[in-house]
């Protein structure tokens, strides 16, 4: 199953990533803060992050990702709106997209975080199940 996390406090932003991903195949959870995702309670295969958000920003929650579960950071892509903010450090993570994003972009960097995480050489070639053919390694 593909299953992504997005966490932004903007509800309008929420809800388009939301479609934008059901329309790719993916069962997404929502979330309006990074405090909220501090435990996480389902394997995501890949999460989008927002970078500032008002209690825990996106920063915070890598910082305290990197030190209990390093390896969660290979799936999340961060989206900012602060281009010098996150161009001055490396999150570890496996992408930083620029708000405003184009769609397109956007979902190719998710369906290739995706293909990373499934060790699958191409997403497109997915069974309708979204699992991997044998060999591949749906984490």
């Amino acid at each position: 199953m593909k299953r992504a996390l997005v966490i932004d406090d903007d509800d309008h932003i929420r809800e388009l990533l939301e479609a934008l991903l059901e329309t790719s195949g993916f069962e997404v959870d929502l979330m309006r803060d990074g405090i909220d995702a501090v435990e996480l309670k389902k394997d995501y295969q890949v999460i989008l992050l927002d970078m500032k958000m008002p209690i825990f920003d996106g920063a915070r929650l890598i910082d305290y990702w990197k030190l209990t579960r390093p390896k969660v950071l290979s799936r999340v892509i961060l989206l900012s709106g602060y281009s010098r903010l996150s161009s001055d450090r490396d999150f570890g993570t496996f992408a930083v997209v620029a708000k405003p994003f184009d769609y397109r972009e956007l979902l190719t960097t998710v369906e290739a975080c995706f293909a990373a995480q499934s060790n699958c050489p191409d997403p497109r070639q997915l069974p309708d199940s979204g699992r991997c053919p044998e060999g591949c390694d749906l984490a």
